[in-house]
Formats: C-alpha cells, structure tokens, sequence
C-alpha cells in the first residue's frame, strides 16, 4: 500500500510517516503541493495538511490526485480545523494536534470511505 505524505512541518511528518511505516503503509514525503503533483504517481492513501507553502493546498491536491485515482483514502490535516466543519465528501479531517490514535482513526474512516463509495 503506497501513501503519500504532504507536510511541511519535519516534526509532524516524522511523527505521521513513523506510524504509516509501522502500519505497513510505503510512504513518500513532499513539503508543498507542487512537489506532491510531480510524476504519474496514485497513492492508495493521501495524508496532507491543510494549509502548504505555494500556490495549491491540501484540499486541491487530494482533488488533482483523485483524478489519477478516483478510490484514494484522504486525509486532510489542520491546526485551524473547527468540530463545526464539514469535512469534504470522501475524506476525513484530522485537527491538529492529535495522538496516534486519532491519526489511525482518520485513516480507517478515510478507507472506509472510500469503499463505501465503490
């Protein structure tokens, strides 16, 4: 299973990398939207902040990336993110901070999603 992962906070991308890793997920990190875009690649799973340095976001890359595939997980991060959101159809939202277990919880929820889409 590949994921990508869109952050430009090391500590926060070493600490969601770490558990991805240990899930058993193949992880590629990139610091800004444009780095995310590059090549042909299709994630399975999609875990990206909200908020990135340059011209796109996290919400516009998970839509440009669907695209490619339309059954990736996503799951946006965001230290502004308010419980009264919505989250966008299709993907979890994540409020940083968070513990492990929010994170795992987001990824479930994401998958989840995007089976019952299939």
């Amino acid at each position: 299973m590949k994921a990508l992962l869109v952050e430009d906070d090391a500590s926060i991308a070493l600490v969601v990398e770490t558990v991805l890793v240990r899930e058993g997920w193949s992880v590629r990190h990139v610091a800004d939207g444009a780095s995310a875009l590059e090549g042909d690649e299709a994630p399975d799973l999609l875990v990206t902040d909200l908020n990135l340095p340059g011209a796109r976001n996290g919400l516009e890359i998970a839509h440009l990336l669907r695209e490619r595939r339309p059954q990736m997980a996503v799951v946006l991060m965001s230290g502004d993110y308010e419980e009264s959101d919505m989250a966008p159809q299709g993907m979890a939202v994540l409020p940083k901070p968070f513990r492990k277990a929010g994170l795992l919880a987001a990824i479930a929820q994401a998958t989840e999603q995007v089976r019952d889409q299939a």
